[in-house]
């Protein structure tokens, strides 16, 4: 909606000006009523005043209309009566159309700056959004980089320094933990950067029952009440590991915001499109915050709040999956009543036999 549907009309600031020029114009109307002789220099400071108005107030257009429309329809009618009454000559009527033609063209362009400087607002108004999240993004993954960074070279130096096997064992399992959160933490920012490639996905048809099985046997392991919802029978035309990838993600983003006493449920609806839905009975969302969390290095102020480790690229990686796929990623969640985020993607067309699902991929490493 551009500026110019946006004004009231008329606003009380300027109304005064409006009432100003309203008397203004109805004693020219008189005028030419009046003193015929006058010819159509009244007819002329109606419109050079509207005119002059009008570049300082810019009304709507249904107002601005409306008012045209009286003003023709009053003048034209004076006017005509001028010309019946022998007091002016026929072709004095011919101004009336010209005149409101060149007002409309004075409308045209003022319309025209006002939509242009909308859109240069906008613009402007969306860079800012990404310069913010670009900072966000800078904060947040200085902290996420330093440290694991930190952690892997202080056992690093402490296996340098060691000379016992078994704590030196110990030390390995961390640098090698940390720096395999790092790598996690790489693909996925690589994996947002090949979003937009042309080989980004390599589909075939896919069952999505056996991926979300896989994905339960990946994370059964962690301390959650799992659970396996409605498996509707479905295929879609997908790329197997990103599929599994994006499920990967709700499930973790899932097991971020529940504690062991949590349940998390998976499930798959076959409709006009797949649904693929993670559900969980965690701490939830704030509702302004449901659009936030699904771009990318965004994060809710109960997840900064909480200390929950992260940059906002789970949900973002999802989305792009899913997008990428042909499909959404929607988020239904009330803070205290856990959160349900439902991946559609498209049906796969009918061919008559299905490509194996690939297997189990090993248990996540620590989530970056």
């Amino acid at each position: 909606m551009t500026r110019l549907n946006r004004w009231p009309w008329p606003s009380r600031r300027w109304l005064w000006i409006d009432l100003a020029w309203g008397v203004f114009a109805l004693l020219n109307l008189v005028a030419i009523l009046v003193f015929a002789n006058w010819e159509t220099v009244p007819f002329h400071f109606i419109w050079v005043s509207l005119t002059i108005l009008y570049g300082f107030r810019v009304w709507r257009m249904k107002p601005t209309l409306i008012l045209l429309g009286v003003i023709i329809l009053a003048t034209g009618v004076l006017i005509l009566i001028d010309v019946l009454r022998g007091a002016q000559p026929v072709d004095e009527l011919t101004e009336v159309p010209l005149m409101s033609a060149m007002f409309l063209v004075m409308v045209w362009h003022a319309q025209r700056r006002l939509v242009a400087m909308d859109k240069m607002q906008e613009v402007s108004e969306a860079n800012l959004r990404l310069l913010e999240r670009e900072r966000r993004f800078i904060q947040n993954a200085s902290h996420e980089l330093r440290t694991p960074i930190t952690v892997a070279i202080g056992h690093a130096e402490l296996i340098q320094r060691g000379s016992d096997p078994s704590r030196m064992a110990a030390d390995t399992r961390v640098v090698i933990e940390e720096l395999m959160r790092l790598r996690r933490l790489s693909d996925r920012l690589l994996l947002l950067a090949a979003a937009d490639d042309p080989d980004f996905l390599h589909r075939k048809p896919i069952e999505v029952e056996p991926v979300l099985v896989h994905a339960l046997q990946r994370w059964s392991p962690t301390p959650r009440q799992w659970r396996l919802g409605v498996t509707d029978e479905a295929v879609v035309d997908a790329d197997a590991d990103r599929l599994a990838l994006a499920i990967d993600a709700l499930v973790e983003n899932a097991v971020k915001h529940t504690s062991p006493d949590d349940w998390i449920e998976l499930s798959v609806r076959r409709n006009h499109e797949v649904e693929i839905t993670v559900a969980d009975s965690g701490a939830g969302i704030p509702s302004h915050d449901l659009e936030r969390v699904m771009e990318r290095f965004g994060r809710s102020d109960v997840t900064r709040k909480r200390g929950i480790d992260g940059m906002g690229l789970g949900l973002s990686i999802v989305k792009t999956i899913a997008e990428a796929h042909g499909g959404d990623l929607e988020v239904r969640s009330q803070v205290g009543s856990g959160s349900e985020f439902v991946m559609t993607l498209p049906l796969s067309a009918p061919t008559g036999s299905t490509m194996p699902t690939p297997p189990p991929m090993p248990r996540p490493m620590q989530p970056a």
